[in-house]
């Protein structure tokens, strides 16, 4: 059992957000993407590197269906495609902290 440190109001839009989903299921996916991330960055060997590389692909696909809806939602006039752009050099705790908004120089 663990504690989870965060605002009581962060932790009742966490929950709300499950709808019905148990929070011992979300969390442990959380916990699944957390080592799944730990393991794509410390990847060396060919096994290694090749599951990374599975579950890479696999996020790459959710995260493109993610913007795929974002993009519809916003409508016309919204960031393009593209304007999104992974910051290696960017040392993060979390995925989305290694991501990073770029507007392109002609726009």
């Amino acid at each position: 059992m663990a504690r989870v440190q965060v605002s009581d109001e962060v932790w009742a839009a966490y929950r709300a957000s499950l709808g019905a989903t148990p929070v011992s299921v979300a969390l442990g996916e959380l916990v699944r993407r957390e080592v799944g991330r730990v393991a794509r960055h410390s990847a060396s060997d060919a096994d290694g590197a090749r599951l990374a590389l599975e579950d890479a692909r696999q996020l790459s696909g959710e995260l493109a269906a993610l913007i795929a809806r974002l993009e519809r939602a916003a409508g016309p006039g919204s960031v393009p495609s593209g304007d999104v752009e992974l910051a290696s050099h960017v040392e993060g705790t979390h995925w989305a902290d290694d991501l990073i908004w770029r507007r392109s120089a002609d726009q």
